[in-house]
């Protein structure tokens, strides 16, 4: 299934205290430690960004996500070293998820990021966010997408990478991010 804003906002109620998560994560970060996947999105979506971060550590996931793990990297300033830092972040990660939202498309950041990691790994998938104003961007169809659904018989959630041209070709996330192929089920 496509997430929506509230099945997304809905999964960070489950979040007792937000701070708790963002102060453990800061408290274990290490700039020398990989990731699953770099998350691009806009800082405007933070809400969504932690049920997002909820669900993805939900199903095995380890995310970065600047805001959490990089307090004292700021965005809002464009400087070749705040540049650096993000490269240096791609490259921690075996993939990118670009949260496609409506705020995503002002972004400045996130097409960047997308097309540093892009060519940097190649390995980039989007998210999109679903509600009843999204409007996507042309490019971003160009890439292999996310759901998110429960796995069959069980009772687990899993993501899901689905081709881009034909959605009936998916793989489980992890499995993607060794290198694998969505195919025909």
């Amino acid at each position: 299934m496509i997430l929506t804003e509230n099945k997304i906002r809905q999964a960070a109620k489950e979040i007792k205290d937000q701070n708790i998560v963002i102060s453990e994560s800061v408290r274990h970060f290490d700039a020398t430690q990989s990731y699953d996947l770099f998350i691009s999105h806009s800082f405007s979506d933070r809400e969504l960004i932690n049920g997002l971060y909820h669900l993805f550590n939900k199903s095995g996931y380890k995310v970065y996500i600047d805001w959490i793990d990089d307090l004292n990297l700021d965005r809002g300033k464009v400087t070749s070293d705040t540049a650096q830092i993000i490269r240096n972040r791609i490259k921690g990660c075996t993939g990118t998820a670009y949260i496609s939202t409506a705020n995503s498309t002002s972004s400045k950041w996130c097409p960047w990021e997308l097309g540093v990691a892009d060519g940097m790994k190649g390995r980039v998938c989007i998210l999109p966010v679903m509600d009843s104003n999204f409007k996507g961007q042309e490019y971003l169809g160009l890439y292999p997408y996310l759901e998110y659904a429960q796995v069959q018989g069980k009772s687990r959630y899993e993501f899901w990478v689905y081709d881009q041209y034909d959605h009936s070709k998916y793989i489980v996330l992890n499995q993607w991010l060794k290198g694998y192929q969505p195919c025909s089920h």
